[in-house]
């Protein structure tokens, strides 16, 4: 985060059908994805399934006796790297549709996470100043959570929270983009990620029913902002720490 999670396909080298890995994260039809608990990349094993909302609808069992049917579900799936508990609600589509819409006559069912407990969270990094790393941590959760709006704001403020601490303190978010440009802060194409980070946030901040953010642009922004921490807090961080534990750009003793 969290297209077409659980629904694209590969061979195996038998010829066989087998799901496409997933990076986003797991639940029971996927098998697999990033662990919101460790962060890892992992398979996992559905423990337990129970019904959450039912549709008001029956099916007939082969015994005649009636069962409820319902339109999504709570799972308990095994992480098989850190082997903890994560909890997932779960929505049942058909086809390509949420079954609560009731669009699809027919077509394949399966199960999509829409929910995961524990919550998410940006992966551990030290190197990245802690008020950067925490707005930027609620822009992760805010996407695992589909709330694609409010992930387009936090990246926004990411940004903002990055400029803030380099020293660009005044100003709209623009100028102040452009001003660590000036001052040779960042590259040009570093800029340029700042600024679709900015444009992003600024669709998520004003109602536009035209300009929606999508999930594909809650998820850009997230890669954008990542490469942009990584490339001003991580990679000169490692490199000071290769050259014997001074970071680029820090004060002399």
């Amino acid at each position: 985060m969290f297209g077409g999670r659980g629904s694209k396909r590969t061979e195996d080298e038998r010829g066989g059908d087998m799901p496409e890995p997933n990076k986003g994260l797991p639940d029971s039809d996927t098998g697999s994805g990033q662990c919101p608990r460790c962060g890892t990349l992992s398979s996992f094993e559905t423990k337990v399934t129970a019904p959450l909302t039912f549709d008001g609808n029956h099916l007939n069992s082969h015994d005649q006796s009636q069962e409820r049917t319902f339109i999504d579900r709570l799972s308990v799936l095994y992480c098989r790297h850190c082997h903890q508990g994560v909890v997932v609600v779960e929505e049942q589509y058909v086809g390509d549709q949420p079954a609560r819409l009731g669009l699809q006559a027919g077509g394949s069912i399966r199960w999509k996470g829409i929910h995961w407990w524990p919550l998410p969270s940006a992966t551990s990094m030290p190197d990245v100043p802690a008020k950067v790393a925490r707005v930027f941590g609620e822009a992760c959760q805010a996407l695992h959570a589909r709330c694609l709006s409010s992930t387009a704001v936090m990246g926004r403020r990411t940004v903002e929270a990055v400029t803030e601490d380099k020293g660009s303190s005044t100003g709209t978010l623009k100028q102040r983009i452009d001003d660590m440009g000036k001052r040779g802060v960042l590259q040009p194409s570093l800029v340029d990620w700042a600024t679709q980070v900015r444009l992003i946030g600024n669709a998520g901040a004003h109602f536009d029913p035209i300009e929606e953010v999508t999930e594909g642009d809650a998820q850009a922004l997230i890669r954008f902002t990542r490469e942009f921490l990584k490339y001003l807090y991580e990679l000169p961080a490692e490199l000071g720490r290769q050259r014997g534990g001074k970071v680029p750009g820090s004060p002399s003793p």
